[in-house]
């Protein structure tokens, strides 16, 4: 096993490998898809009983922290992307998967007085999370576009970069008051990110007293976006319920914190195999599992409900519901993704 996290004087550096195969990248995806499952078990209140938005709410900046990775762990020099290969691997998919939610929302949701392919079927019945496409595929040709940036400045005067780049984007959507349906497909929120992909790409984040300061700051403003109703715009665009934990300062606890401690998880359960190597069969189908949950959400999950409607209690209603949903979410993708495989060997 390669031991990836160094101490030194009491601080850690943690990294990923830059050359070769990282199954903890696998691991950590794998933990960060069952969260998004789970985020759309439960409503926010619930969510927020167990304190979700330390956890779960890591997942997409998580996945967007390994895009901006994968990228500069190649080098800085300016590639644009493969616009083929994203056909290929995300667009065409995507497509697929929101042609197949419409035709099945159109024998389940079919509205005679707005039509079945009215402008409210997609915006409204899309099934959750479809937004991360949007972000994603912005981000795979802003990345490169920042390159000179990371060429021109020293690491410490890319962090004032990015915080003074992130707060005018918060000072901007708050006093615009940026409608949901444009901010939730925008990458702008997530832009600190691209400083973290890239410092761990080619530094390391290194654990020391000066960064868990920062730590404990970022805990202490993830409970106050999520926990209580101070209003801090125009500081921080506040008034958006569904981005909470999606504020730049709250991106150096999961950066500093939140990715060290699914690391040390990923030490933790080495050694069991099958539990392990499962895991990170759902990062290497991520993905995919990503694509199914949206269209499981939009169309499967209101069957699901209504077959567990049986159960009376509440608690064993949606224990079981959640259950369900994660198997079905996931099961028929790593299946598939293993018959295909074998399949394509034999």
């Amino acid at each position: 096993m390669v031991q990836n996290t160094k101490k030194t004087n009491f601080s850690q550096i943690v990294r990923f490998k830059t050359t070769g195969y990282d199954s903890q990248i696998d691991y950590i995806k794998g933990i960060c898809i069952l969260f998004v499952i789970w985020t759309h078990c439960m409503d926010r209140k619930e969510l927020g009983i167990i304190l979700f938005p330390y956890w779960g709410d890591t997942a997409v900046p998580i996945f967007l922290i390994i895009q901006v990775f994968h990228y500069y762990k190649k080098g800085i020099d300016l590639r644009m992307p493969d616009t083929i290969k994203l056909w290929k691997r995300i667009i065409r998919p995507f497509i697929i998967m929101v042609a197949l939610m419409f035709i099945s929302q159109f024998f389940i949701y079919y509205d005679i007085t707005e039509g079945a392919f009215s402008p409210s079927l997609y915006w409204d019945k899309r099934g959750p999370g479809s937004y991360y496409i949007f972000v994603y595929l912005e981000l795979a040709f802003i990345i490169p576009l920042l390159s000179p940036l990371f060429k021109k400045h020293s690491n410490k005067c890319l962090f004032v970069i990015f915080i003074i780049l992130s707060q005018i984007i918060e000072f901007i959507t708050s006093i615009s008051h940026c409608p949901d349906f444009i901010y939730r497909i925008l990458f702008i929120r997530y832009i600190f990110l691209v400083y973290i992909g890239y410092l761990l790409a080619t530094k390391g984040m290194f654990i020391n007293k000066l960064s868990i300061c920062a730590i404990i700051i970022s805990i202490v403003f993830i409970y106050i976006f999520n926990y209580t109703n101070i209003n801090l715009e125009p500081v921080f665009y506040t008034s958006i319920c569904n981005w909470r934990i999606c504020h730049w300062i709250c991106y150096i606890y999961i950066a500093y914190f939140f990715i060290w401690l699914l690391k040390q998880t990923y030490e933790k359960i080495y050694r069991f195999t099958m539990i392990r190597t499962f895991i990170e069969d759902l990062g290497k189908y991520s993905f995919e599992i990503f694509l199914f949950q949206i269209f499981y959400y939009a169309t499967i999950n209101i069957y699901v409900n209504k077959l567990l409607s049986l159960f009376t209690n509440y608690s064993v209603h949606h224990s079981l519901y959640i259950t369900l949903s994660t198997i079905i979410c996931i099961m028929p993708v790593v299946l598939y993704k293993k018959y295909f495989f074998n399949r394509k060997n034999n």
